[in-house]
Order: structure tokens, then sequence, then C-alpha cells
């Protein structure tokens, strides 16, 4: 998907929503801007940052997180990732996104996914998403959230898009209900989490404009 992409002035930046499209950040394919944040999908060349971001969170991620052993934790595999990443990006099925502040860019704060993006009758997706520990608190992910769901429903056209949480992870599910998710109901066993299959609460947003 092409996207057209420009330079934010001190004026966008004052009259934007909840994101603007900028000139990609060093090492990045596209840059969302809100008010605070800078979302990025990478090219390999990041793996250093990313893996920066993931070892210093690894303990408090665990729990959330499928188990992961310690080569995921390196970077030559995080290249690895960043390339599938760039990949799925160029055709189409996924928006990896990372989550930087505009006053430090060159540190990863947390991670937004959209990802298995379906076209057709479905025109959907899954979202996931996550954040440094020393971060939480500050409204950082729900201004990601919106951002990245507007996003998607306005260049992707999307007419669904799909949370699933834990129903312990209570931080997750206040974003995803300040983001207008909406609760449908449990998925049972939904997905393996720190080794076995946990059920999940499933949310969903819907995009208006794209309803007959």
């Amino acid at each position: 998907m092409k996207i057209q992409m420009r330079t934010a002035t001190r004026k966008a930046k004052e009259t934007m929503a909840r994101f603007e499209i900028i000139t990609p950040v060093k090492g990045a394919v596209l840059t969302l801007e809100t008010k605070r944040l800078l979302l990025s999908v990478y090219k390999p060349s990041a793996a250093e940052k990313v893996t920066d971001y993931l070892t210093r969170n690894r303990k408090f991620h665990k729990p959330f997180n499928q188990t992961q052993r310690d080569r995921y934790f390196t970077v030559p595999e995080q290249k690895a990732y960043l390339k599938s990443d760039l990949l799925q990006y160029k055709t189409n099925t996924q928006v990896g996104l990372w989550i930087s502040t505009i006053e430090e860019p060159w540190r990863i704060i947390g991670r937004l996914s959209f990802y298995s993006i379906i076209g057709g009758c479905m025109n959907s997706c899954f979202v996931g998403y996550h954040i440094d520990e020393n971060e939480q608190g500050k409204g950082y992910m729900t201004e990601a959230l919106l951002a990245g769901c507007d996003f998607m429903f306005k260049y992707y056209r999307l007419h669904r898009i799909e949370a699933d949480v834990m129903p312990h992870n209570e931080r997750s599910i206040a974003v995803a209900t300040k983001c207008g998710f909406e609760k449908m109901g449990l998925n049972l066993r939904f997905m393996e989490i720190d080794g076995s299959y946990k059920d999940h609460i499933m949310f969903v947003k819907l995009n208006s404009d794209v309803e007959t």
C-alpha cells in the first residue's frame, strides 16, 4: 500500500486529530506522529533497539506473552523478525508499529501490531499491544491504539478490528475500552501464553464509515 507522507509542521501538530503521517524516522519505512508519540514500521537495521526494549521488559512481559527462548532476545533473531514484519507490511497482511516518544525517538517503549489482515467479505484484522514496564499509567498505549485504529480504518478501509485480552489483564482491558472496543464474549483457550492456552475476552471495534 502506497501512503503519502510529509514532514510535520508546527501548524500540523497543533491541528492533527490523532495522528499525522510524517517522513519516516531513521531506520523506518512508515512513521505516524501523535501528540506525544512516534509509531514506526522498522527495517531490520533497527534490531538493536528492538532487542533492547524486549530484553529490559522480558520479566515484565512474560505472564502476557508466548513462551520465548533465549535466542528470541538477541539482535540476529530480532533482525529476522523485523525482516518478516517488513515483508508482511509490504504485502498488506500486518502493520507492526514500534512506539517511542517524540522526546526520545531512539528508545522504543512499546509495540502495537495489527496482524492477520484479511480483505474481501471479512475486511478485518486483530490487534495486540504491549508497553515498557516503566511507561505504564501515562496514557501512551491509549494514545497509540486510538491513532493506530484510525490509521487502519482510513488507509486499509477495514470493517472490524478485534483485540483479545486475558480476563485478569485489567490494564489492557481498560485501554481497549477507552479506545471504543466493545466486549463480545469469551474465547476459550484462545492462545498459548506463558506455557499454556489461556482464555481471552474478545473485544471488537467497528468502522462506522464502511458500514452498509
